[in-house]
């Protein structure tokens, strides 16, 4: 039976469709098909060339990285640091503090009135380098007579390499007065530690060594300090080497600075351009020593008229620091740096006891 197949346009015969598939003798032909094998030495050198790209085109990108890092990493860090200090800042005058003090602590004080004129990051602790010898000399003033007698002891051997000091002796008999300025004005820690010694054997158990009768005297400062109301500073030693133990703030040196000032021998020795040994301290002949505070002498460049003292500093960890003091018309300016360089130093103080006296 035959039966059609409809598209909707032709009609053709399913048997007729069988018949002449079958009439068709197609040829016949044996093929042998075998898989193609990849061709080992092309694809070495692809993979081989694409490594070496990978590798260059790798090593490009870190050098133009390492590049950028070197060409932004000064500017940026200068960009974070300076808005680092300028929003940590603990001042009433943030123009001035960020664009004129270069120290990291400063204030301004008027002895009369008590009060702080300008402070910058006033409170935080740092190490004072030899500004600490103003208590040193404090306690020493509070037990002695200025012309009375001391002895050096072998205690001015302890000075370490690069310290500050002046020569001293031992055998070396001076006065007081002479070994407070030795310790004041050139900043000798060889007489800062005499001055320790001498004072600590006063309040030292009997018979304590000299080293123990140093460490008395060390204590006596810690404890004059609280009394003060120094209550952010500890001190170590007497003459401001650093240690991590020891340190103040610019306003605790503000404070001590107007304590040691209301004695006038402390004053006295505090201003004075230069100083004369007499010759039975030294032996033959006589020394003179000079002050270190650039801002008494009249033929430095940081001259300032009016000023009275105080006293300089200077370690690795301190930076550079001056504890100062000026008079004009009869009212007197404390001003203390910390942590400045060995230029600005003068010229943050400059700056900070004019900012005083302008404020009427």
């Amino acid at each position: 039976m035959n039966r059609s197949v409809n598209d909707g346009k032709e009609h053709v015969s399913t048997s007729t469709v069988s018949s002449t598939v079958s009439s068709i003798a197609l040829p016949t032909a044996s093929y042998t098909v075998s898989p193609t094998a990849p061709s080992t030495t092309s694809e070495a050198g692809f993979s081989k060339f694409s490594k070496r790209n990978i590798f260059i085109g790798t090593s490009l990108i870190i050098i133009g990285l390492l590049w950028l890092f070197t060409l932004f990493s000064q500017p940026i860090q200068k960009a974070y640091t300076a808005a680092n200090e300028f929003f940590k800042l603990s001042t009433n005058e943030q123009a001035i503090a960020a664009d004129q003090i270069a120290a990291d602590a400063a204030v301004v004080y008027d002895i009369q009135s008590g009060e702080v004129l300008f402070y910058k990051n006033e409170k935080e602790k740092l190490p004072p380098a030899s500004t600490t010898k103003m208590m040193t000399a404090l306690l020493a003033l509070e037990e002695i007579e200025l012309n009375q007698r001391v002895g050096v002891g072998p205690e001015v051997t302890w000075v370490k390499r690069g310290e500050s000091k002046v020569g001293l002796r031992p055998g070396q008999l001076l006065t007081w007065e002479e070994l407070i300025a030795a310790m004041l004005l050139p900043s000798g820690n060889d007489a800062a530690r005499t001055i320790a010694v001498n004072i600590g054997m006063k309040y030292a158990k009997a018979g304590a060594t000299r080293e123990e009768a140093y460490h008395t005297f060390v204590a006596k400062m810690n404890e004059r300090a609280q009394k003060i109301g120094m209550h952010d500073t500890n001190f170590a030693n007497p003459h401001g080497m650093d240690e991590y133990d020891h340190y103040s703030t610019a306003n605790d040196l503000a404070l001590l600075a107007k304590e040691a000032m209301k004695d006038k021998r402390f004053r006295d020795i505090v201003k004075q351009e230069e100083f004369q040994f007499t010759e039975a301290a030294n032996g033959p002949g006589q020394e003179i020593i000079h002050n270190r505070n650039q801002l008494l002498q009249p033929e430095s460049e940081h001259y300032y008229e009016g000023a009275i003292g105080i006293k300089t500093g200077f370690t690795d960890g301190a930076g550079y620091c001056l504890v100062s003091a000026a008079e004009q018309e009869g009212r007197q300016m404390i001003a203390v740096v910390l942590h400045s360089t060995k230029e600005q130093v003068w010229t943050d103080s400059r700056i900070l006891l004019e900012y005083g006296f302008d404020i009427k």
